[in-house]
C-alpha cells in the first residue's frame, strides 16, 4: 500500500510530464511549421490538378511556393505557339526537340507580375551546313544582271534573260554591265538598261554612247558596248522602220515627180541616195509610186580610225561639236599603212568618187576605172588635213582587190576596207562635212 507522500509524488510526476509534452505540441514554432507544410502540399496540388483553362495568372502566383515545396523540379507548362525548352539532359536522342536545341526558353515572371507580359522567342530550326563554292565569272554579255554596288560584298544574283519588247532578241542579249570600269561608265550602262526596259531604245543608245566614249570605261567593255550599239542601229538605222524622236531619220511620202537623189537634196541629206534604196529595201531606184513611204537618214556621219586595232568606228553628230557628244552607229575592220605609215591626225571628206582610177603616186603606173587590177576597189573617199594636219595631203579611204591585207599592215598609208564596208561608209559620209580623226 502506498504512502499518500508517494502517491502524491507519482501523480505529480506524470502531470508534469505531461504538461510539457503538451506545451511541445502547442508551441507557435510547431503550429507555423505545419501551417507552412500544409500550405506547401495544398498548392502544389493544386497546381499539378489544376485545370488547363484557369487563368495563367494564377497559375503562374502558385508556381513559386510549388516549386520550394518539390524536391523535383515541376514540368513546364507548354502552351501552343511557343517552343518547348530542352535541356541537354531532357532532350531525347532523335528526337524532333533537337531542332530546338538553340531556342531561349520561356522566362519565368517575378512573383506578382502578369503572366502577360513574358517575352517569348520564336524558334529557329538549325541552320544546314552550306559548303562554300567559287563564284562563277560575271557574264558581262547579260541584259538581267542587277546593278553592282562596289562597296558591297555579296553575291551578285543572275536572272534569266528577258527581251525587251520592241527590240530583237538578240539586241537584248547584248546589253552589259562593265564590270572592270568605274561607277561612273556603270552608272551610264544601267541608265541604258533601264531605258530598253522601257522601251526607250533612243535613250538607251545616247546612254551607251556616253559610256563607250568615257576614259573611265575599261576596254573590254568597251568592245561589248560596240557590239551592243551596232545592234540597236541595225534597227533605228538602216532598217525601214522609223522610231519616233529619232534624229538622225524621218518618214518621207513620195510624190508625183520624185527621184531618189531629188528626195536626198530636197530633204537636205547629208547621205547618199543609195542609203535610201538600201535600208528601205527597194529592188530598183526607179521603182518608187506616189503615196509610197520611205524612211530617210539625215546623218550627218563621221568616222575614227584606230591604227593599233584595225578597226573604223562611225559616229552621228554635228561636226561642230565635241565627238564625245556624237552617238556611236558602228565599226569596220581596216588595214593600215605599211610600216607604220598612216598618218595621225584630224581630217575632212574632200571628194568621193565611185569606180575611180587611180595612178601609183611611187611608180607612176596608172589603173582605169574598170580595171580589175585597180588595187583602191570600187570606192574612194578622199581626205583633207585639218588644223595642224593641214599639210597632210594624198591620203584616203577606200576598198581592195586584196581583202586579206585588211587587218594588216600593207597600203601605201591610206585606210583600206572591205568592199562592203567601203560601200556602206561611202554612203554615209558626206564631202566638206564629215570628219575622220585618226588616232593611234
Amino acid at each position: 500500500m502506498a504512502l499518500p507522500s508517494q502517491i502524491e509524488r507519482n501523480t505529480g510526476s506524470s502531470r508534469g510530464g505531461q504538461t510539457r509534452q503538451t506545451n511541445m505540441l502547442t508551441s507557435p514554432a510547431v503550429l507555423i511549421l505545419g501551417g507552412i507544410l500544409l500550405i506547401s502540399a495544398a498548392a502544389y496540388g493544386i497546381y499539378q490538378l489544376w485545370p488547363s483553362s484557369a487563368p495563367a495568372a494564377v497559375k503562374e502566383a502558385a508556381l513559386p511556393a510549388a516549386k520550394e515545396a518539390a524536391t523535383a523540379p515541376p514540368p513546364v507548362s507548354i502552351r501552343e505557339g511557343t517552343p518547348v525548352p530542352v535541356t541537354p539532359q531532357q532532350k531525347p536522342a532523335g528526337s524532333l526537340g533537337e531542332a530546338f536545341t538553340q531556342a531561349t526558353p520561356i522566362a519565368q515572371p517575378a512573383p506578382g507580375q502578369p503572366s502577360s507580359t513574358l517575352t517569348t522567342s520564336t524558334p529557329q530550326p538549325a541552320a544546314t551546313p552550306v559548303t562554300p563554292t567559287k563564284p562563277s565569272p560575271v557574264d558581262v554579255s547579260r541584259t538581267d544582271l542587277k546593278p553592282v554596288d562596289p562597296t558591297s560584298t555579296a553575291g551578285t544574283a543572275t536572272l534569266p534573260p528577258t527581251v525587251t519588247p520592241g527590240l530583237t532578241p538578240s539586241s537584248a542579249a547584248n546589253s552589259i554591265t562593265p564590270t572592270t570600269s568605274t561607277n561612273a561608265s556603270r552608272a551610264q550602262v544601267e541608265a541604258a538598261d533601264r531605258a530598253l526596259a522601257a522601251n526607250k531604245p533612243l535613250e538607251a543608245r545616247t546612254a551607251l554612247s556616253r559610256a563607250l566614249f568615257s576614259t573611265e570605261t575599261a576596254r573590254a567593255d568597251q568592245e561589248m558596248l560596240r557590239q551592243r550599239l551596232a545592234t540597236l542601229n541595225q534597227d533605228l538605222v538602216f532598217s525601214s522602220k522609223v522610231t519616233p524622236g529619232d534624229p538622225l531619220s524621218e518618214m518621207y511620202t513620195v510624190v508625183g515627180g520624185d527621184a531618189l537623189e531629188k528626195i536626198r537634196r530636197k530633204r537636205e541629206l547629208t547621205t547618199e541616195w543609195m542609203l535610201i534604196q538600201r535600208i528601205n529595201k527597194l529592188a530598183s531606184p526607179d521603182s518608187l509610186k506616189i503615196g509610197q513611204k520611205l524612211k530617210l537618214v539625215r546623218g550627218p556621219f563621221h568616222a575614227i580610225v584606230h591604227k593599233a586595232n584595225y578597226r573604223v568606228d562611225v559616229y552621228a553628230g554635228s561636226p561642230d561639236d565635241s565627238p564625245e557628244s556624237w552617238l556611236y552607229i558602228r565599226s569596220f575592220k581596216a588595214g593600215m599603212g605599211a610600216d607604220n605609215g598612216t598618218p595621225l591626225g584630224v581630217f575632212k571628206v574632200r571628194n568621193k568618187m565611185q569606180n575611180p582610177g587611180w595612178t601609183n603616186p611611187r611608180t607612176g603606173a596608172k589603173f582605169d576605172a574598170d580595171d580589175p587590177a585597180n588595187p583602191i576597189g570600187e570606192y574612194w573617199l578622199g581626205l583633207v588635213g585639218q588644223g595642224d594636219s593641214a599639210p597632210i595631203t594624198g591620203y584616203g579611204l577606200h576598198g581592195t582587190i586584196e581583202p586579206a591585207s585588211v587587218g594588216q599592215q600593207l597600203s601605201m598609208g591610206c585606210v583600206r576596207l572591205l568592199d562592203e564596208d567601203i560601200e556602206l561608209l561611202y554612203e554615209l559620209l558626206a564631202p566638206k562635212i564629215s570628219i575622220v580623226k585618226i588616232l593611234p
